[in-house]
């Protein structure tokens, strides 16, 4: 096990990387007008939000976006990496903790695999020497050493895939104007025996959601999306970003995924293999809630 720790930093690294992915929210309402910076086909996005919304008009036109999605696949995701090949991806997410990410090249095969199902999550990456299969129930998360590595919880997954949800348990306040005519709402997040801070930037007249920051309570950038390239789905209506911009700056990672053919709310080919954490064979499964790993910089 002490070979384990000696790597924690590249597991660090590959977690951050990997476990921080995206941002969307939109509705309808009044006249419908051309957005620049927001090409949707042939259609323009509605205004879904009045001159000078209140609170609850910007949580209700985010909230609406997201119940629009019960699931969410690309099987034609980019993820690309300063240094790394341009890695063809695949990105599935289910609400609210259903989550996976699979990458690979196609001379190498499969290198990287990231998930989530109502009961743990896992991390596995080929090239990590010695071969392993970290992953960590989400019920012994708080109290595990993964709360080291992973500031971002599981159930926030499908958030930063672009279904944002602003929970009654946070504290939210806002909307604050910005000079650019965009609106900023800041959360108390609870988040266990810890307090996290975000900012939410959101356009102010659509509302759909920009950036998004994470801080700890002393004011330091825990992590950062940009979201670009929005499309509307037309089954669902919900307006899902295709351009996502991860800094993580903890780690020095910077990445960004390229969401191609977004499908929305289709059938799962395969569920019970999709949520289920996999066994690659040579690799050692690894709970991180029994593990002591330092916390590499």
């Amino acid at each position: 096990m002490k070979s384990v720790a000696g790597q924690t930093g590249t597991v660090s690294r590959w977690l951050s990387l990997l476990l921080v992915v995206a941002v969307a929210a939109s509705s309808g309402a009044s006249c419908p007008q051309v957005l620049r910076g927001y090409q949707v086909g042939t259609m323009p996005l509605p205004r879904a939000l009045p001159p000078q919304p209140s609170l609850e008009q910007v949580l209700a036109a985010v909230h609406d976006n997201t119940q629009r999605v019960r699931s969410l696949t690309s099987t034609q995701a980019v993820l690309v990496v300063p240094g790394v090949p341009r890695l063809s991806a695949r990105v599935a997410c289910e609400p609210p903790r259903r989550f996976r990410l699979q990458a690979q090249t196609s001379l190498t095969g499969p290198e990287l695999d990231i998930g989530s199902n109502d009961d743990l999550f896992w991390i596995w990456l080929r090239q990590h020497q010695p071969p392993i299969t970290a992953f960590c129930r989400h019920d012994r998360y708080a109290r595990s050493e993964a709360r080291n590595l992973l500031p971002i919880r599981a159930d926030w997954m499908p958030e930063l895939l672009g279904l944002v949800n602003f929970r009654t348990e946070d504290s939210h306040d806002g909307p604050y104007p910005l000079p650019d005519g965009r609106l900023e709402i800041r959360t108390r997040l609870k988040a266990d025996d810890d307090e996290l801070l975000k900012s939410t930037i959101l356009d102010g007249t659509t509302g759909l959601v920009a950036e998004q920051h994470l801080f700890t309570p002393a004011g330091e950038r825990l992590a950062s999306v940009r979201t670009t390239r929005y499309r509307v789905d037309p089954a669902s209506g919900a307006a899902l970003p295709h351009v996502v911009e991860v800094s993580w700056p903890a780690s020095g990672v910077d990445f960004k995924l390229e969401l191609n053919a977004i499908t929305v709310n289709g059938a799962s080919l395969d569920p019970v293999q999709l949520w289920q954490m996999p066994a690659y064979p040579g690799y050692e499964p690894i709970d991180l809630a029994e593990q002591q790993l330092p916390v590499a910089p």
